[in-house]
């Protein structure tokens, strides 16, 4: 089957925002040999949940999203977008895209994959089964997973914004630092699974947050094999700023889906 997307003229990377994980951020850093400040952006979120950091000690908080590339009129291009000369263009970073746009435009309901009805494709698009192919549910479970992981490193930037004594040096540059050095004291952890053991341990951890527990800050039976991980994963959150007074326990997610563009 083709997807309808090889033919699409509905200029989904113009019209949408692309807000991403710091994982899929690391990724393309790594990848693309980019500073974050090259390619992400810092978007206000309309509706603040767990993934939204702290800039300073007001209540506003923030999503990391694509840059757009500039362009005449209302909608730009994703910063990574690449025209072709029949108008219909392609992905620059296709094989590091975040799962955002890896997962669109699917998403999950009551541990279903649906096509999303709120999207731009074609009213017949996706709609031939394609969808339901084993892949979707690990790409989207995948996905839950990265965003727990980006959840706690949020919550831990978080305190240290609100209890630094330096509160002056918190700016976004050093936000995308901090992810980056983050995400790279995470890497090891993950490169010592093997891909099936990661894969497994992404569809465990996937649907106990799909019913809203992380099993970052949450005892799970089905994690219990994978429970050095969470150990490890936890600890990496805890090694950043050591002269913040460290609560108790990071916050958990919220029990709402992952929202998706």
């Amino acid at each position: 089957m083709t997807s309808p997307c090889a033919t699409c003229t509905k200029r989904c990377c113009h019209h949408y925002v692309v807000t991403v994980s710091g994982y899929d951020a690391w990724v393309i850093a790594q990848g693309m040999h980019l500073a974050p400040e090259q390619f992400l952006v810092a978007v206000p979120q309309q509706t603040p949940n767990r993934r939204g950091f702290l800039l300073d000690r007001s209540e506003r908080t923030y999503d990391i999203a694509l840059d757009k590339a500039p362009a005449e009129g209302a909608e730009q291009p994703c910063v990574f977008w690449v025209g072709m000369p029949s108008g219909v263009g392609r992905c620059g970073i296709y094989g590091l895209r975040p799962f955002v746009c890896q997962t669109y435009p699917a998403w999950m309901v009551e541990g279903a994959v649906e096509r999303r009805e709120d999207v731009l494709c074609a009213p017949d698009a996706w709609r031939d089964g394609i969808l339901q192919r084993p892949v979707w549910r690990e790409r989207l479970l995948q996905m839950h997973v990265e965003f727990d992981i980006y959840e706690l490193a949020v919550a831990r930037w978080n305190y240290h914004v609100l209890h630094t004594a330096h509160p002056a040096n918190i700016s976004v540059p050093v936000y995308f630092t901090y992810l980056m050095n983050y995400y790279a004291r995470v890497a090891p952890i993950r490169a010592g699974l093997e891909p099936a053991a990661w894969q497994a341990l992404c569809a465990a951890w996937g649907e106990c947050y799909l019913r809203g527990i992380s099993p970052l800050m949450s005892g799970s039976p089905d994690l219990a094999p994978w429970a050095p991980v969470l150990e490890a994963i936890l600890a990496v959150a805890g090694s950043f700023f050591p002269g913040d007074l460290l609560p108790a326990a990071v916050p958990a997610p919220a029990a709402t889906p992952v929202p998706q563009r």
